[in-house]
């Protein structure tokens, strides 16, 4: 059953609560927040050096004006200061000396200049001299950066406005650039996201796109081989399961009819012949599920390589005399020319010589040769017969477990296919290859081995 078909979803960073709008958001405010910060520490250290120099910059003006309005009666002050604010950029006006502070009318007895606030409102005592009392009238300048008289929203100067613009423009700019740049990298976790998921239930078929970004790229490349591994585990296990309850079926089925004969049979020789053939069955049972597990565990990594320098020679030598009982009446010679020790896995190797050796006297005639050198920094080892061979067309599939000659069915070969797939996969474990080919001394099969003189761990 279908599931609903779903309309397309919205880009996640069309999502006011996508967590790519929030990061980009995120690094947009800490843009804002830094510029303004800056710019407070900025104003702070230059505020100073800003008021000494309103103080030098006017106070020509402001001695001009006291001097001016000295003389002047109260009222005539008044007259005088609503004529001069007309002339003036700023505004000037007599108020009460209730605006500043005790200190700040201190300075002003002194005849010091106060100067206020970020519109640098200038503050001038008036004559007679003495205390300025908190009703007494004192001059005012300013805000020196009002315009036309009407003083700006929360009475801060034009330069500090246009800061807060700049700053809030840059956190734009920011936000933009930010969401721009993790648009591709979004969308790639996106992906490995989805890639997780997809694992998690259960299906590897899920192919991972190349992302959009350099960062992370190594990680869809990993996952992406991770996929293929798995589905390619996934895909032998399945192959190997369904090749080996086939492969089970024929000597558990020859099993029952033995034991059979056992039961009904009262002739001793015939119900030797069944207890031989019941041995027969259970060493081919024994030696598939042997075979089965090796290769399993060859393809999972279980067996990890572990190469240590040893006498190869010896080993071969070993395995060539164990498989004399397996001859029948054919000749296996050798032609073992390593004369110095040799980097290989003790425990691994064994089982493909092992299979390559019985493999070899299955399909032999007569003869089997064993041979092994080493060639520049190459060790090879080769193993040879005087059987049918191995078609070109076929030499490939040879290696792929549970894959038989169509021949070998024919004639009731009593192998399984496992045998040079270990072989292959042992030779790659230490780095090398496996290759099938025809001998040129007897025109059967020619397998060929062969890895680097230090293979690594």
């Amino acid at each position: 059953m279908q599931g609903k078909t779903q309309g397309p979803k919205p880009a996640p960073w069309r999502k006011a609560d996508s967590p790519m709008t929030r990061v980009a958001l995120g690094l947009g405010l800490a843009a804002l927040a830094l510029v303004w910060l800056i710019q407070g520490l900025m104003g702070l250290a230059v505020n100073g050096v800003t008021d000494n120099y309103v103080r030098r910059f006017m106070r020509g003006t402001v001695d001009i004006l006291v001097s001016e309005l000295a003389p002047l009666s109260v009222a005539e002050r008044q007259v005088r200061i609503q004529q001069l604010d007309e002339k003036f950029s700023y505004p000037v006006r007599l108020v009460s000396g209730a605006e500043l502070s005790v200190a700040d009318r201190r300075a002003l007895a002194r005849g010091e200049l106060v100067v206020l606030g970020f519109n640098r409102r200038i503050y001038a005592a008036l004559p007679p001299a003495g205390p300025v009392k908190d009703g007494a009238p004192i001059l005012r300048l300013g805000p020196l950066n009002d315009e036309d008289g009407q003083p700006n929203v929360i009475n801060l100067p034009r330069e500090v406005w246009m800061q807060l613009l700049a700053g809030l423009s840059l956190a734009l700019a920011v936000f933009a650039l930010a969401a721009w740049i993790l648009r591709p990298v979004w969308r790639d976790i996106r992906r490995l996201q989805m890639a997780a998921d997809a694992m998690t239930e259960g299906r590897f078929e899920l192919a991972i796109a190349e992302p959009e970004s350099r960062l992370f790229a190594p990680i869809a490349a990993g996952a992406r081989a991770t996929l293929e591994r798995l589905a390619a585990a996934l895909a032998t296990q399945r192959e190997l399961t369904g090749a080996v309850s086939h492969e089970l079926r024929t000597p558990l089925a020859r099993l029952r009819f033995a034991i059979d004969a056992l039961v009904e049979e009262d002739d001793m020789a015939r119900r030797e012949l069944a207890v031989q053939a019941c041995e027969r069955d259970l060493d081919e049972l024994d030696t598939l599920i042997d075979a089965s597990l090796t290769i399993a565990r060859l393809d999972m990594g279980a067996l990890q390589l572990h190469c240590e320098p040893g006498d190869l020679q010896a080993l071969l030598a070993q395995e060539a005399a164990s498989l004399a009982p397996l001859l029948e009446g054919k000749q296996l010679s050798t032609d073992l020319r390593l004369t110095r020790p040799v980097r290989f896995d003790a425990r691994l190797l064994p089982y493909a010589l092992r299979n390559a050796l019985r493999n070899a006297a299955r399909h032999a005639q007569h003869h089997i040769a064993l041979s092994a050198w080493v060639e520049g920094d190459q060790v090879k080892l080769v193993v040879e017969d005087d059987g049918e061979g191995v078609p070109e067309a076929m030499r490939e599939a040879v290696f792929v477990p549970f894959k038989r000659l169509d021949r070998d069915k024919e004639r009731g070969s009593r192998g399984f296919g496992l045998g040079l797939a270990i072989v292959r996969r042992v030779t790659e474990a230490h780095g090398g290859r496996a290759r099938m080919g025809a001998s040129s001394q007897w025109g059967g099969a020619r397998l060929e081995m062969s890895w680097p003189l230090a293979p690594v761990d």
